[in-house]
């Protein structure tokens, strides 16, 4: 069974990378195509901490969401400055 759970987080780590490479590469941008890799890789990780089941690999399943968190946002924010504005003086 452990082998088959393997197996699959392998799977869908692999079809997040395809998935996201298709939403960039049709016009869903880089901000899409991270959410979407992310999202694929903590199914994985997800997946993966059904067999261990120790407070480190729920300590990094943690830290693998809070960091697709902080990347999604800091993705969407939008500039501080735009090269078609003249700088303030």
């Amino acid at each position: 069974m452990a082998e088959l759970v393997r197996a699959a987080a392998a799977l869908l780590a692999a079809m997040g990378l395809v998935a996201a490479l298709t939403a960039l590469l049709f016009g869903g941008g880089p901000r899409n195509a991270m959410a979407v890799l992310l999202d694929f890789l903590v199914a994985a990780g997800l997946l993966r901490l059904s067999l261990v089941q120790a407070w480190t690999a729920i300590a990094v399943a943690a830290l693998t969401m809070a960091i697709r968190k902080v990347v999604v946002a800091g993705l969407s924010r939008r500039p501080l400055w735009r090269p078609d504005r003249a700088p303030l003086r």
